[in-house]
């Protein structure tokens, strides 16, 4: 579940101005599908948006989240699943514990605490909320909230296309860029956030390129990936990716100024993990899996 849906899951309750119960877990030991911080909104039907697991403890949630809204108070659950079977228990097999909290999200509350999730969702900055734990105590959580990471696409080719599919599937969002007019008009990157054309030497006095966490550079022009490459080594993305062959990589750095010491432990070329496959598709997962890797790394 990408943090568009659950956006857009909010976004049609609240300006209907209908209730939901925000759910979130709080703790966890041993093997769980969800670690803590990560939520689910359920509305008055049950129908939900997100998942803490593989399928197995919605229903009881959905079930609880209409006890929470009739009542108005927040429930706190524990869910033990080392001891489960599959005769008699869930059959999860997950061999862990979760704790995890409930709590109506009201108009009349403006729908706290999750307006501010909503918020630093749809933007660039992490920050920490705070997530009530037991009903009429004082008893709180903070949870570390990160925006989904925005990836720069330079380039517009037929091969950038996958790669923005898969990178929305993962709940990126993405902007492409090319000079070429052509290629920004007539791909299919309905999956974007924004796409831009622009010439490769305006590139970062058009975007703040601070907002971005990643780069992929592929306009298989070396006129403009040096360019892009130039531009992109003066920010502190922390993964830059480029496509071609090692010696391509070598060719370009060697026309920018400082510009392996600047790169380096960021730059990533032959963009990808080696993975098999051949054509577009495979390579841009790759990419992803690549990007990915980085994103999880301490």
């Amino acid at each position: 579940m990408t943090a568009e849906r659950l956006l857009q899951f909010f976004a049609d309750h609240r300006d209907r101005g209908e209730p939901l119960v925000l759910v979130t877990v709080v703790e966890t030991q041993g093997s769980t599908y969800s670690k803590t911080g990560e939520q689910m909104l359920i509305n008055e039907l049950g129908v939900f948006r997100g998942m803490l697991s593989g399928g197995c403890l919605e229903g009881d949630l959905a079930a609880r989240a209409r006890v929470v809204l009739e009542s108005g108070r927040p429930q706190t659950v524990n869910y033990d699943l080392a001891p489960d079977d599959e005769l008699w228990g869930l059959g999860v097999g997950c061999d862990g514990q979760m704790r995890v909290v409930l709590q109506p999200l009201l108009p009349q509350s403006d729908y706290a605490p999750f307006d501010r999730v909503a918020d630093v969702l749809r933007g660039h900055t992490a920050a920490e909320i705070t997530i009530p734990v037991e009903a009429g105590s004082p008893g709180e959580i903070r949870i570390r909230v990160e925006p989904p990471p925005r990836i720069l696409v330079l380039g517009a080719g037929l091969d950038a296309e996958p790669l923005v599919r898969v990178a929305k599937e993962v709940g990126w969002r993405c902007t492409v860029v090319d000079h070429r007019p052509a290629y920004v008009d007539n791909g299919d990157f309905a999956g974007a956030e924004a796409t831009h054309c622009i010439a490769a030497e305006e590139l970062a006095a058009t975007l703040d390129l601070s907002q971005y966490d990643m780069a992929i550079i592929m306009s298989h022009n070396l006129t403009s990936d040096r360019r892009y490459l130039a531009q992109l080594a003066e920010t502190d993305m922390r993964y830059i990716g480029l496509l071609g062959p090692a010696s391509r990589r070598e060719r370009l750095l060697e026309d920018i100024e400082g510009g392996a010491e600047k790169l380096r432990g960021r730059l990533h070329g032959p963009a990808g993990l080696e993975i098999g496959g051949r054509g577009p598709g495979p390579i841009a997962l790759s990419i992803i899996a690549q990007m990915q890797q980085v994103l999880a790394s301490p």
